[in-house]
């Protein structure tokens, strides 16, 4: 452990310019994205990561074949440097908007993407002296640590008494682009048609698994049917609205894609129940009057979707 002098010493050597080029570089997991991120030469990155490294006296990455990894120092270091620049930005953008009302969301990228940014323009007619952050990762972050107001989250639906109700529990169906969905009348037909799939190596969602589905149509899989992969959701359904073949959609990010026409339903009465839709607020912010205007709006939007 680092005598007080020694951490001092070291903290003294780390310029925030550097602690931002590191936490670009950890989060991209490449010093050239990180350059092209912060407007800076791929060189300045690395002189920033030497110089952490050099202070720390330990390797912050492991730099080999296959690309950048983080050590276990590394990793350490990320997750400090995240949630201290979060809480700085948080900070540096109540200062500079003294005048106006400020709220901080995090959620799901594919949530914030899909069905909080197209909504969001709807909240500022309502709210106009109320600006909104949206912070959009898988993690789930500890909201007063990194400054967050309140977040959006998904969680297993419990047995009714068993905890509070989900504002809206998902649905997962099948979705594909009009010309695609047409030229599937029966369960067989989907097996003549490309599969999109949320690729998930943890398996954590039947609803989700085309393995599942399947099973439930009573399909078996082929070895000459072509397969589509993708780590983010939001891939799957940009795929589909492309025609690309068929997807398993969730309500309710599917839901305006579904009404703008993008998307239709295959085999309508198809649907499984998925994951509940709660909102959580941070103890340091559940009293300012622009969170609790934000948090009632998501309520009655979501709800609205619920009941729709």
């Amino acid at each position: 452990m680092l005598s007080p002098s020694s951490s001092s010493h070291a903290l003294r050597a780390m310029s925030l310019d550097a602690i931002r080029g590191f936490e670009s570089a950890a989060r991209h997991l490449s010093f050239t994205a990180a350059a092209e991120e912060l407007c800076i030469t791929q060189s300045a990155v690395s002189k920033q990561i030497k110089t952490l490294e050099d202070a720390l006296g330990k390797a912050l990455f492991l730099r080999g074949g296959k690309g950048l990894s983080l050590t276990p120092q590394g990793r350490e270091l990320y997750e400090a440097a995240r949630a201290a620049l979060a809480q700085l930005a948080s900070a540096v953008d109540r200062l500079l908007a003294v005048d106006r009302a400020s709220v901080a969301v995090t959620t799901t990228p594919s949530f914030a993407a899909l069905w909080l940014a197209p909504k969001l323009a709807k909240f500022q007619l309502l709210e106009p002296a109320i600006d909104v952050r949206v912070d959009a990762s898988e993690a789930r972050v500890n909201l007063e640590r990194e400054g967050m107001d309140l977040a959006v989250r998904l969680r297993p639906v419990l047995p009714a008494g068993e905890g509070p109700p989900p504002l809206l529990q998902e649905q997962a169906l099948l979705v594909a682009a009009p010309a695609v969905a047409a030229r599937i009348h029966s369960a067989t037909d989907i097996l003549d048609t490309p599969l999109l799939v949320y690729h998930d190596p943890a398996t954590r969602f039947a609803w989700m698994s085309w393995t599942a589905w399947y099973e439930r149509l009573g399909l078996k899989p082929s070895a000459r049917q072509p397969c589509l992969y993708f780590s983010q959701y939001e891939h799957v359904l940009t795929a589909a609205v492309q025609g690309a073949g068929v997807a398993i959609g969730r309500t309710p990010l599917v839901l305006p894609l579904l009404g703008s026409g993008q998307l239709n339903v295959v085999l309508p009465g198809q649907t499984v129940a998925g994951l509940g839709y709660h909102i959580v607020t941070s103890i340091h912010s559940a009293e300012r009057p622009a969170v609790q205007k934000f948090r009632a709006w998501l309520e009655r939007e979501l709800t609205l979707e619920a009941i729709g």
